[in-house]
């Protein structure tokens, strides 16, 4: 069975996230994953982890662009 798409319409996926948001994920995961991997119950949520850490992920992330 064939599927026909509509003409004129772009299905592929496109990030939407500016480059520093994608940065800031990918560190959150990985705060996350330490927090996991010590058995640590208490995290802060992104924005929180954001707040606590802005001056440490500019720098980084400044460093690795």
């Amino acid at each position: 069975m064939t599927i026909k798409h509509p003409e004129g319409m772009d299905f592929s996926w496109k990030e939407k996230r500016i480059p520093f948001e994608i940065f800031l994920d990918n560190i959150y995961q990985a705060y996350l994953l330490e927090l996991e991997m010590h058995n640590e119950k208490d995290s802060l949520s992104k924005s929180e982890y954001y707040e606590n850490n802005q001056d440490f992920l500019l720098t980084k992330f400044k460093e690795e662009s």
